[in-house]
């Protein structure tokens, strides 16, 4: 969110139109979606219910065909004439099987032929199938039940018919010679697809569409004018783990696709019903109800800009105006601001108004005093430098005088006399001379104030000096360094238990830097108050205000003090860096300008 409030007006706008167009459309989309199953779920239903039906009516016409051929098997006259051999006698036999053949067919659709085939040559047809029927007597013969062919094609009064043949062996009864169950022949049932088991308007309208049947080669009816359609059927209907109902493709088309098995004649049943049909109507609404929310945000367009418009227009004046102000022409000041639109921007331009011209009066008023400001600023700093310099850690005074009173009654006298002529000096160059001092003249006192610290703490730590040469010659702020070797020891060597180290080295770098370090291997500092220190020592303001949290002992100037000395004299880029691992040590380094002409000249003390 915090993202968008940072976006133009504008764009927010558009967003939040993007938004609503795209919650529409998805609403749409849901909604069609949702229709869309239902649609597809109630066409499964009743491709369902319709193939049970078509199941139905197959059994009845198996069982017909299956009681036909029984009933003709078992009939005398057929008997007879199956095993009849007088081509005269079998000619006045076909005249009677005529007429029950055709009272057979009577009232009965799709029965297109009968044919009986005797062992002895014995041949009948009602309308010439005997040919037909006789290039599938290997399997009939083999059959031991009701023999169903595939789809075979069978030409009846010249039309070509996709038939089927139902067929099945004869044997011999109450034949009264003592040849009973002897096979005889085969009796057929020749059948048109079309007629016997689908309307006679059948055909489908698309290629594709609606129910077929597969017999077991994988010959399809009806005809799908289109061989990738019936491949794709086919392998379909022979797939061993294929759901009886899915979604899938045919000939590329997807749609709700059932298959059942028709177990009786040996072939399955396939519906198929492409989606695209299904949803028809869906989809012309979707696209209408699209349509109409394109519509709707055109027409919306128009008052939208009119709306962008009357807020953002004033909105740009303002920024302008704005910005003319943060040029820094103090002249802008006096300008009004003229905002033109809705109540709210009017209000804002007249408080503004009235916000710049007490900015005009308070402007005048700044620059009246700024110079006195100045002027007091100036001395404010050069009392808080002196006030700085001339802090002296009374504490430190008073555990000095109590080791001299101590070694006094301990030692000869000549020790004391060594404490006290470096108290002495320790006195004397922080109070006379000027504000700056050679390093060297600095370093003699800081040696003075460790000698009386190696005394007080009676061996427990030792320093070290390395200086080069160059570097003693820099001149540097007076009792600079003293603060910062007195913080070494009182919170880094003197907590520390064991015997410890403190080392004070200067060198000048390659930028003619002077750099300095005050190192020691006491205690450290926790990590918290190390990240405390050091962000008050990266503040770029250069304050002099006292920090009593960072005072050594007894409120001595602390290193927050020296650093804030070093950057008020020589800006930013120098000043005081701090360094502390817990339980290793503290290094602390200073830096400053090693050329520079200090205010008055060295003073020797």
């Amino acid at each position: 969110m915090g993202f968008l409030k940072r976006l133009r007006i504008r764009t927010q706008i558009m967003i939040a139109v993007t938004c609503i167009l795209v919650i529409m459309l998805a609403i749409i989309f849901s909604l069609y979606t949702q229709t869309s199953k239902i649609v597809i779920k109630n066409n499964n239903q009743y491709s369902e219910d319709t193939i049970r039906k078509f199941k139905l009516g197959i059994a009845q016409k198996y069982d017909e065909i299956s009681q036909i051929m029984l009933n003709l098997g078992f009939d005398p006259t057929v008997q007879k004439f199956m095993v009849q051999n007088d081509q005269s006698i079998s000619y006045e036999m076909g005249k009677e099987l005529d007429r029950k053949i055709i009272s057979l067919k009577a009232g009965r659709k799709g029965f297109e032929d009968i044919v009986l085939i005797g062992t002895n040559g014995t041949r009948y047809s009602l309308n010439g199938g005997v040919g037909y029927v006789q290039q599938l007597e290997s399997e009939i013969k083999n059959s031991n039940s009701v023999y169903v062919s595939g789809f075979e094609k069978f030409s009846y009064s010249n039309n070509l018919l996709t038939s089927m043949v139902f067929a099945q062996n004869m044997f011999s009864n109450n034949m009264n010679d003592g040849t009973d169950g002897v096979k005889i022949g085969y009796i057929a049932v020749i059948v048109n697809v079309a007629s016997m088991y689908f309307d006679n308007d059948a055909s489908n309208s698309q290629p594709g569409i609606g129910f077929y049947m597969i017999d077991r080669f994988g010959e399809v009816f009806p005809d799908t004018h289109s061989p990738d359609i019936a491949r794709n059927i086919s392998a379909l209907s022979h797939e061993p783990n294929y759901k009886q109902q899915t979604t899938d493709y045919i000939g590329g088309i997807k749609g709700a696709i059932q298959i059942q098995n028709l177990d009786q004649i040996q072939a399955s049943i396939l519906s198929f019903v492409p989606e695209e049909a299904l949803l028809e109507e869906l989809t012309s609404v979707r696209t209408r109800s699209i349509l109409i929310v394109i519509l709707a945000l055109i027409l919306m367009a128009l008052p939208f800009a009119m709306i962008i418009n009357n807020i953002l227009h004033p909105i740009q004046i303002l920024v302008k105006f704005i910005n003319s102000i943060k040029s820094g022409d103090i002249r802008d000041l006096k300008m009004n601001l003229r905002l033109e639109g809705n109540i709210e921007m009017t209000v804002v331009a007249e408080k503004l108004n009235g916000m710049l011209g007490e900015i005009n009066n308070l402007t005048h008023k700044l620059v009246e005093t700024t110079t006195d400001l100045l002027e007091a600023e100036i001395e404010k700093e050069k009392a808080a430098t002196a006030y700085l310099r001339s802090q002296i850690n009374p504490h430190f005074l008073y555990n000095t005088l109590e080791s001299i009173k101590g070694v006094a009654l301990d030692v000869e006298a000549h020790k004391i006399v060594d404490m006290t002529k470096a108290l002495g000096k320790l006195f004397h160059y922080s109070i006379k001379g000027s504000g700056y001092v050679s390093l060297e003249q600095e370093l003699n006192a800081v040696k003075s104030y460790v000698f009386l610290q190696l005394i007080r703490f009676e061996g427990r730590f030792d320093v070290t000096y390395d200086f080069t040469e160059e570097s003693l010659n820099v001149p540097v702020m007076k009792m600079i360094l003293q603060p910062i070797v007195e913080n070494a020891i009182f919170h880094g060597l003197e907590p520390k238990e064991t015997y410890g180290m403190l080392t004070i080295s200067g060198t000048i770098n390659e930028n003619n830097t002077l750099v300095i370090k005050i190192a020691d291997d006491g205690t450290g500092v926790e990590e918290d108050k190390l990240l405390e220190i050091q962000n008050k020592l990266y503040d770029n303001s250069a304050s002099t205000s006292l920090d009593r949290s960072y005072y050594t002992e007894s409120g001595s100037i602390g290193i927050i003090n020296v650093h804030n000395r070093l950057r008020l004299a020589f800006g930013p880029a120098y000043g005081l860096k701090f360094e502390s691992v817990l339980g290793k040590g503290t290094c602390i380094t200073l830096s400053m300008p090693s050329a520079f002409n200090p205010p008055g000249g060295n003073q020797h003390v």
